[in-house]
């Protein structure tokens, strides 16, 4: 078997700039991508980073938190099978990664960001398929409370649907949706889909997956429940599913929930699952794979939810499902490797295959391997296909994206101009953004190891702080 380690990725310093790369950015037309990230660029439970788009040309666009904190834009061309120079759309609302921002793409080609974590703040392309210019950034959703988990879908009856977090972790803070019947122009303030806390006040919503299925006109939705009523959070998850033209939810046994489902009426429609579940639409039928010490995948059919271990997976974790063709599902995630890695790194990336739609798997492969207890891997964000945004067959091209973590604690090592140092809560989300074809080829190139980051002239970057000045940091 042949596969890279992170070990190799380091090895690519010495080429990067070998070729006529700048540390500083890319070249139009560079057949690689990457990018130094210094926080949450790709946290799983944050949307799409990477949607792929067929309109007049045939891209992929990868949306980012650069070392700025600046919002950043990118695409793949497969016909060139080149990358375009990155582009600046927005600044990040705070440094933080729940600002990391969620990628779109309409049925009309327009591209849309959405960053998150205090009022969103949304970005629109001036023109379609064209990341150039950008039109004014707008605020969707109250701008007195934080919001955040966006995940953007395009529905004929609905038009744009912003699904999102409306509150922080703590309390109450329910599952709501926006609407925009402009392409996004103008947004309708949100509405309540899910409220866990609905009797107790005290129930968050994490959305762990959001996908249009066209044959039955609904959104299906896989929920992560923050149950805050007792003191130290439980969780739990959930399937349900939204109906648009009706503006009704729905559970997993097929009845009407109303407008608004709560903690309650999810468990009397069976909708609560055995663990948090990553979505894939395949002929019409939603696949739950669940994300447990053994994992199991399960299909909603006729209102229950059949389901099945998965043994050659057992300890894997990140997990997401993508569906090649009728004979090629692909589970991707990562798998406990030989070495103790520091969290939050998760192991050696694999991929486990299925030739009869699922009913068995192989015992997986590895595709990048962990050497060093001081790098690892974290972050794994699966292509998507707007305007849907359902996991489908998309040629060749970057098909995942990962992150290499140089270290989840280096102490007090890295450094501001008056001598003050990250904390370690900053550091453990240092990495670097690499693009991965899905089989054993890196769609990409790596920059030097140095970062460029804000200063606020205080005690230096902080999470939740609003962005200062930039200024120059590198390890010691």
């Amino acid at each position: 078997m042949t596969y890279a380690t992170v070990g190799s990725l380091v090895a690519l310093l010495s080429t990067g700039l070998a070729l006529g790369q700048s540390a500083g950015g890319q070249k139009v037309g560079s057949p690689y991508f990457v990018i130094d990230s210094l926080r949450g660029t790709l946290a799983r439970d944050h949307s799409s980073r990477l949607v792929h788009y067929r309109g007049e040309r045939n891209r992929s666009y990868v949306a980012y938190l650069d070392h700025y904190h600046d919002v950043m834009v990118t695409f793949y061309d497969h016909d060139d099978r080149e990358w375009h120079r990155p582009v600046r759309v927005d600044r990040a609302p705070i440094r933080d990664g729940h600002a990391a921002p969620a990628i779109f793409v309409d049925s009309g080609g327009f591209v849309h960001t959405f960053s998150a974590r205090g009022p969103i703040r949304h970005c629109r392309s001036r023109k379609p398929e064209d990341i150039s210019q950008w039109e004014p950034t707008q605020l969707v959703g109250p701008q007195a409370k934080p919001l955040t988990y966006t995940y953007p879908v395009e529905c004929p009856e609905g038009g744009l649907l912003l699904f999102y977090r409306l509150g922080s972790a703590a309390g109450n803070s329910p599952l709501v949706v926006s609407r925009s019947d402009d392409r996004g122009h103008t947004w309708a303030p949100p509405r309540i889909l899910v409220d866990y806390g609905i009797n107790q006040q005290a129930g968050t919503v994490k959305i762990n997956d959001v996908a249009y299925d066209a044959n039955t006109k609904r959104v299906h939705l896989a929920l992560r429940e923050r149950d805050n009523s007792q003191g130290k959070p439980r969780w739990y998850a959930h399937y349900c599913e939204y109906e648009p033209s009706s503006d009704l939810m729905f559970g997993l046994n097929g009845k009407s929930l109303g407008r608004t489902a709560s903690r309650e009426t999810l468990i009397e429609s069976g909708s609560r699952l055995p663990a948090a579940a990553d979505l894939a639409l395949w002929n019409g039928r939603p696949y739950l794979l669940m994300d447990a010490e053994t994992p199991s995948l399960g299909v909603v059919e006729d209102g229950r939810l059949a389901r099945w271990p998965l043994p050659t997976l057992k300890g894997a974790n990140h997990l997401v499902m993508y569906l090649a063709g009728e004979g090629d599902w692909r589970i991707y995630g990562y798998r406990p490797c030989d070495v103790t890695l520091p969290y939050p790194t998760s192991g050696d990336l694999a991929v486990w295959r299925s030739a009869d739609a699922g009913r068995t798997w192989d015992e997986g492969s590895v595709l990048v391997r962990s050497l060093k207890m001081t790098h690892g891997m974290v972050g794994l964000n699966l292509v998507r296909q707007a305007p849907t945004m359902g996991k489908a067959y998309c040629g060749n091209g970057p098909l995942l994206l990962l992150q290499e973590a140089f270290s989840a604690s280096y102490g007090r090592e890295l450094r501001g101009p008056d001598g003050s140092s990250f904390c370690d809560m900053q550091l453990r989300f240092n990495k670097r953004l690499y693009a991965l074809d899905g089989e054993y080829h890196f769609v990409t190139r790596s920059t030097p190891f140095r970062f460029t980051g804000y200063w606020d002239e205080r005690e230096g970057p902080v999470a939740g702080q609003a962005p200062g000045p930039r200024a120059t940091f590198q390890l010691r």
